[in-house]
């Protein structure tokens, strides 16, 4: 459900002139005063950038909430602040981590008989 009172909030606290905001994203003042006291409806687009001007995203507009336990990326992972833990390698990064380290010894093995050559 999208939350009108969210954007009069940013409108107030950040002091925005309503015509400015207007102007600056396309939208009429009549349409912004409409979706700010009906609800009504101002497009995706014009929304988009709303939450730009403001350096918010969308979903700031939305009264939603995602269940992220339902959610299953196929690993799992847990963190607190900057301390994260779990299964955070998916297979796609596992077989690019195998063919970079095979990589990587054939550059070793490549260095070692340069360097025997170089002796001899």
């Amino acid at each position: 459900m999208i939350r009108p009172d969210r954007l009069a909030r940013l409108i107030e606290e950040n002091r925005v002139i309503k015509s400015k905001l207007c102007d600056e994203v396309g939208i009429s003042v009549m349409g912004l005063n409409n979706f700010l006291n009906k609800g009504t409806e101002i497009g995706s687009t014009k929304l988009e950038k709303i939450a730009d001007y403001f350096k918010v995203s969308m979903d700031y507009f939305y009264d939603r909430e995602i269940d992220s336990a339902s959610i299953n990326l196929g690993h799992h992972v847990d963190g607190v602040g900057n301390h994260v833990s779990g299964d955070i390698i998916t297979s796609e990064h596992e077989k690019e981590i195998a063919h970079l380290k095979q990589l990587l010894e054939e550059k070793e093995r490549t260095i070692q008989i340069l360097m025997k050559q170089n002796n001899s």
